[in-house]
């Protein structure tokens, strides 16, 4: 995971499967993920960047059930309150 501080916000540019699923399911195993959960926790926004996503560069190689389980956790990240940022867009 690759992480970019940027005028009091936080921003995933990077998010690798193994990481996403880690993350949603609230382990911190590393320096980056400590910083995006402690930020979710102090109420501070944490965007995410589509392109971010790892797992859609899979769109047209993964069977469907793997796919669809991670549309589900980009889902619940959002719940988490990730907020996903269109390709191009600037938080400010």
């Amino acid at each position: 995971m690759t992480l970019e501080k940027r005028e009091g916000c936080l921003i995933i540019t990077s998010l690798p499967v193994e990481q996403m699923a880690l993350l949603t399911l609230g382990l911190a195993l590393g320096e980056e993920a400590r910083t995006v959960l402690g930020a979710l926790l102090a109420g501070e926004k944490v965007y995410l960047r589509e392109e971010a996503l790892e797992y859609k560069r899979y769109a047209r190689t993964a069977p469907q059930g793997v796919y669809v389980r991670f549309t589900a956790l980009e889902r619940e990240l959002r719940e988490m309150g990730l907020i996903k940022l269109r390709k191009g867009c600037d938080p400010r």
